[in-house]
């Protein structure tokens, strides 16, 4: 007898934003301004009580947040960092690491502007969850990397 078990395969989340800015102050605003612009109250795992997010810029480097506590919680790993041009990081705020998904984030230059292009897959490890998950974070994007982080990039100019 065979196992007839079919496996789908969740499409991406892709974004993409032009912002006002060169690659390397693209890139740094991004990695090392995260918690500037990152709608912490909203999303995260301490939500009201979330005082900061860091990714360090390292391959191996930790994507974690601080509370009000002091506590903290690991959204990810740094897996490849090459400013100014791409970081990839696993991505599994409030789960565990066994259900990690992946974040590329590259940074092209278009004249003096940057196109950042984002693309968040591995859903499956997710299980049942996927496709909601995925649903919520096309949208959740959208905001976080259209909306805050490009409304902060215009800043600074």
């Amino acid at each position: 007898m065979t196992d007839n078990v079919t496996t789908f395969q969740i499409p991406p989340v892709e974004k993409s934003i032009l912002v006002p800015c060169a690659p390397d102050r693209a890139f740094r605003a991004f990695t090392a301004e995260i918690g500037q612009w990152w709608p912490l109250s909203t999303h995260s795992v301490a939500q009201g009580q979330a005082r900061g997010v860091a990714i360090e810029p390292r391959i191996g480097g930790r994507v974690f947040e601080t509370d009000a506590a002091g506590g903290e919680s690991d959204w990810g790993r740094v897996l490849e960092w090459a400013p100014p041009h791409r970081l990839v990081m696993t991505w599994h705020p409030g789960r565990t690491a066994a259900s990690e998904q992946t974040v590329e984030i590259n940074f092209v230059a278009e004249g003096a502007d940057t196109r950042v292009i984002l693309r968040h897959h591995g859903w499956e490890n997710l299980g049942i969850e996927a496709a909601r998950a995925r649903d919520l974070y096309n949208n959740g994007w959208d905001m976080v990397l259209a909306g805050r982080y490009g409304d902060f990039c215009k800043q600074l100019r």
